[in-house]
């Protein structure tokens, strides 16, 4: 038998509710809904891209196509919503390092090493093979039918989880009242995400921690978040020495953790069934996830005003990295979104090195041209009434004006980080609005 057709399976769990199997051979892999995830008419909403509630038809369009994009992938890569799990860079090594058979070393083994503890309210642990219906075992690796020997990856490892992104993170708990921030114990959750700083350099860390708190000066609900100095880390000693004691990390509590258990959510890409490598999408794919939100969101309205909120935000902050995996949506009644709130707020454009970064260039660019038509016209595409975007822009850069400046004389921050705000607001087409 050809090793590469040996099938792996992993179960996916939703609020203690077994939505179905992921399953990968031969480096194709699919998600396949259990008999009672697809039966379920008031199931909970485990991606926008593969369920559409209310639409029974086009949920079972979906779950029932097992080569439908949203949950079939070739090359080795996972399906959107679970390929927006997976962490990148330091992280995602971290993770490969738990895993104890190079065939788990890709992402669907990588997964399975954080899959207790995933972003949101979803669960991914090694597969009960005796508990595996046939009709897993044939569509999940062929589409039709197989009988070929599975195995399931090796499970979780302690403290480990996944967190989305590129930069350098931790998933810590609070401990000691938040006074000190540790490993979580296997079988608990985390509940703060640790931004790591640069060797004995937290000027990055102290970029986006002035940058959410001006952006919600300006109206933006954001993750709450505060710098913390790396000594309050415990477990991580050998970390604390090379980044320096007294460097600061920026301690973001999770939203999607709350006292009563987890909150399902998924990024922007997920829902729209993107790969996470799409994140710079254009504007269109902007457009249909404010059509989505206007149509779906709980709070209707109030979050597509968010969104312009938050986009002219970004502008007048120089926060050109704000991609579609930025913006996120949280299933707090376990079907339908509303939109989270903001996080990775950064000025980019007062990095070391930002004239290097082609693609945030690029975007920089078209924000120093945007005006209030430009928000205008975005509301028009996405079928929202353009005094709506307008209205709401003016008044954020009403706020920015009268807010920003005193702030930015009293924060701690790099000095870049000053100057290049304080310009903006000066020279900024909107900021004219």
């Amino acid at each position: 038998m050809s090793k590469e057709l040996r099938p792996r399976y992993l179960e996916v769990w939703l609020q203690g509710q077994h939505a179905g199997w992921l399953c990968e051979a031969g480096r194709v892999t699919r998600f396949v809904a259990s008999e009672a995830y697809l039966t379920n008419r008031g199931r909970l909403t485990l991606s926008a891209s593969m369920t559409a509630p209310g639409i029974e038809a086009v949920t079972q369009s979906i779950l029932g196509n097992h080569f439908n994009p949203a949950i079939y992938r070739e090359r080795g890569e996972l399906p959107p919503f679970f390929a927006g799990l997976m962490p990148e860079g330091a992280l995602r090594k971290r993770l490969a390092a738990t895993r104890k058979d190079e065939r788990d070393m890709d992402d669907f083994g990588i997964l399975a090493a954080a899959g207790e503890d995933l972003p949101g309210a979803v669960v991914v642990v090694p597969a009960n093979l005796d508990k595996l219906t046939q009709s897993a075992r044939a569509f999940g690796v062929t589409g039709g039918a197989d009988n070929l020997e599975s195995y399931v990856p090796e499970a979780a490892a302690e403290g480990a989880a996944s967190l989305s992104g590129v930069q350098d993170k931790l998933a810590l708990s609070n401990a000691r009242n938040g006074q000190r921030f540790c490993m979580p114990v296997k079988g608990t959750l985390s509940d703060l995400i640790a931004k790591l700083p640069l060797s004995h350099d937290d000027s990055q860390v102290m970029n986006e921690y002035v940058c959410m708190h001006l952006a919600q000066l300006a109206g933006v609900e954001v993750a709450h978040c505060r710098p913390e100095r790396m000594e309050a880390m415990e477990d991580h000693p050998d970390l604390v020495e090379a980044l320096g004691a007294q460097t600061r990390f920026l301690a973001v509590d999770r939203f999607d953790r709350t006292p009563a258990g987890p909150v399902h959510m998924e990024d922007a890409c997920q829902m729209l069934t993107l790969m996470p490598a799409q994140k710079y999408a254009g504007r269109s794919q902007f457009v249909t996830f404010i059509a989505l939100l206007n149509r779906l969101s709980v709070k209707g309205i109030t979050d597509v005003r968010q969104m312009f909120i938050r986009q002219a935000v970004n502008t007048l902050l120089g926060n050109s990295d704000a991609h579609l995996k930025n913006f996120s949506v949280l299933y707090r009644d376990g079907i339908n979104p509303a939109l989270s709130p903001a996080y990775d707020i950064v000025c980019v454009s007062a990095l070391p090195g930002f004239r290097g970064f082609a693609t945030n260039v690029a975007i920089d660019k078209m924000q120093r041209a945007e005006t209030l038509d430009t928000y205008s016209e975005v509301a028009k595409l996405a079928d929202v009434p353009h005094g709506i975007a307008t209205a709401a822009v003016r008044q954020t850069v009403a706020r920015a004006k009268e807010l920003w400046p005193k702030a930015l004389q009293d924060m701690d921050m790099p000095d870049p980080v000053r100057v290049e705000i304080l310009d903006r607001l000066k020279t900024l087409p909107l900021a004219a609005q």
